[in-house]
């Protein structure tokens, strides 16, 4: 335990930053926390501080830091904000101690559950997300990692009275609720307060934000003259005039009808309320363009099925140039819809209802694994990767602990808890863009080889590493054991499900020209919990055998966690 402390007092006193540089997401307007004074009255079980540190497995007391940025809770009275709302976007993160509960109070007076649920399996009414109807999946991470929550809030509902309805739920990114009609025994005519409240053990809340939703429209488009031209749906330049005119809105329809066309508005934009604005557009077509001011704010390629878009842009009070360019698939329905939405206000649209027409339907289609693993070779696409991953597979586990191994690479590059695969852009009429989606809270691991011989622990890990992928073969449960040749060595890669985690061997086979060594994982920050226990950023915890002797070292903006690899080696990632 004593170990324990002074690896927290290092990362609390090393690494303020945590905390004191995060910010708001988005267009939320931040709750302050630089003490209690944005709340009701306080109360001896909440506190501001500066920072905290959690054991995953409650081994050792909860350690504080002074300063500000977060509240903490403990079982007692809620705390209530001073904010009155009615109509609201919520944005927060949440940490929890093992066995925590508490839940956050909406204008209406209902209840959003949060709770340590992270070794639940399934889903009920215990689980984070609970608010009257199960969540559709059990997102929730492990203690001590922060977590976000995301909700769309709408506190009374036309012509149903007695009724509120939560738009959509999320939590850390992955969606539980959507459209949930829940009972409301307070008036909307007047705002009510948002408050949190702790059952049962600790709950911590940083980056509390929040929009009012108003219904008025700063933003809009004037003087809109259009030109169409009939050059070929993929040409990149187009020249062929075919007609143009002045319209008062913004639509596809002024094409009448044409087959292929390349579709540019120019207009003006009038804007009333200076601040941020974010631009989504809906489409079906090879490409949609967006300029403001002559400066582009949204370039999206092909949308097959209105697929969204999103672009940011801070804007003054005042007029400025607008030009949109849009063209279609000949073999689709044309569509094309533009969305504004700012600070306090609800999201409208800028296009007619006509020129998005109702999409075809589209099946989501998924694979769930039932008493054996599945196996899908795939496409994959990271995020901030612009090239496809073409050479992955991805396993999923009956038991809800699902991975992707890029085989050219040797690289477990990513994994996630719940819900297997989302496979419709594979599977949906031609399989476009062939690409598997993770369907549960998944977590980045790296995009480079898990393995590669170094000289010593000091040498630069390399992007893809001279690792050649020889096959698989399947165990006895169903999983596949991956072969690699690394020189004269030829290793064994197992994942599986280990219950409450995802575990990992390695077996060694033959001498490598050089130590072999595995990177388990890199982040911002890597944080040594106890002898084998590692923390990476807010993603993941690492578990290695305390005889092992991993190293944390530099790697330019990031840090790494690498291990030496020899006859069999193992470790285990749980979140």
């Amino acid at each position: 335990m004593l170990h324990f402390f002074r690896k927290v007092s290092l990362l609390l006193f090393a690494c303020p930053a945590v905390v004191v540089g995060q910010g708001t997401k988005g267009n939320y307007t931040p709750l302050p926390l630089k003490d209690l004074s944005a709340f009701e009255s306080g109360s001896p079980n909440w506190t501001v501080q500066g920072n905290i540190a959690i054991h995953p497995a409650g081994s050792a007391k909860i350690k504080t830091q002074s300063g500000e940025g977060i509240l903490v809770g403990s079982p007692g009275k809620p705390i209530v904000t001073k904010l009155k709302a009615n109509d609201l976007r919520f944005y927060a993160e949440f940490n929890l101690s093992p066995g925590a509960e508490g839940n956050l109070i909406l204008p209406g007076g209902q209840k959003v559950r949060l709770s340590d649920s992270s070794k639940q399996k399934g889903q009920g009414t215990q689980t984070s997300g609970y608010v009257g109807q199960f969540p559709t999946q059990n997102a929730a991470k492990a203690p001590g990692l922060w977590q976000t929550i995301e909700l769309a809030y709408d506190a009374s509902v036309p012509n149903l009275a007695g009724s509120a309805r939560l738009n959509s739920l999320s939590l850390n990114g992955v969606t539980v609720l959507e459209t949930i009609y829940l009972p409301s025994s307070k008036s909307p005519a007047e705002g009510q307060s948002i408050a949190m409240e702790v059952t049962k053990g600790t709950i911590a809340f940083r980056n509390v934000g929040y929009q009012l939703l108003a219904s008025r429209k700063p933003l809009t488009l004037t003087s809109l003259n259009y030109k169409v031209y009939s050059d070929k749906w993929d040409s990149k330049e187009y020249s062929k005039l075919d007609h143009e005119g002045t319209s008062g809105v913004l639509t596809q329809e002024v094409t009448n009808g044409m087959r292929e066309f390349h579709l540019v508005y120019e207009g003006d934009m009038e804007v009333n309320e200076a601040g941020d604005y974010i631009f989504t557009s809906i489409y079906s077509g090879p490409m949609l363009d967006i300029e403001i001011d002559g400066k582009s704010v949204l370039t999206s390629g092909e949308a097959t099925s209105q697929e969204t878009h999103q672009g940011t842009v801070n804007l003054t009070q005042g007029k400025h140039k607008f030009k949109l360019h849009y063209s279609r698939f000949p073999w689709r329905q044309p569509a094309l819809g533009l969305r504004v939405e700012k600070a306090g206000i609800r999201p409208y649209d800028l296009h007619t209802l006509s020129s998005l027409p109702e999409p075809e339907p589209k099946p989501y289609i998924s694979v769930t694994p039932d008493m054996r693993p599945e196996m899908v070779r795939s496409f994959i696409q990271l995020d901030g990767e612009k090239m496809k991953r073409t050479h992955c597979i991805s396993v999923g586990s009956p038991d809800g602990w699902n991975y992707t191994v890029d085989l050219n690479r040797g690289a477990l590059i990513q994994a996630w808890r719940g819900q297997f695969a989302d496979v419709t852009e594979m599977w949906y009429e031609r399989g476009e863009p062939q690409l598997l989606f993770p369907a549960g809270l998944k977590v980045h691991v790296s995009g480079r080889s898990s393995l590669a011989s170094l000289e010593n622990s000091n040498a630069t890990w390399p992007d893809s590493s001279n690792i050649n992928y020889l096959g698989y073969n399947i165990n006895a449960q169903g999983y596949p054991v991956f072969r690699y040749a690394l020189g004269a060595a030829t290793v064994s890669d197992q994942l599986v499900s280990g219950g409450n985690s995802l575990s990992r061997t390695f077996q060694v086979q033959g001498n490598a020209a050089a130590p072999l060594f595995a990177l388990v994982a890199s982040g911002k920050q890597i944080v040594e919990i106890e002898k084998g226990l590692y923390q990476i950023d807010d993603r993941f915890y690492v578990q290695l055998d305390k005889k092992y002797k991993p190293t944390i070292r530099p790697a330019g903006e990031v840090q790494e966690l690498i291990l030496p690899v020899s006859g069999t080696t193992s470790y285990s990632m749980f979140w």
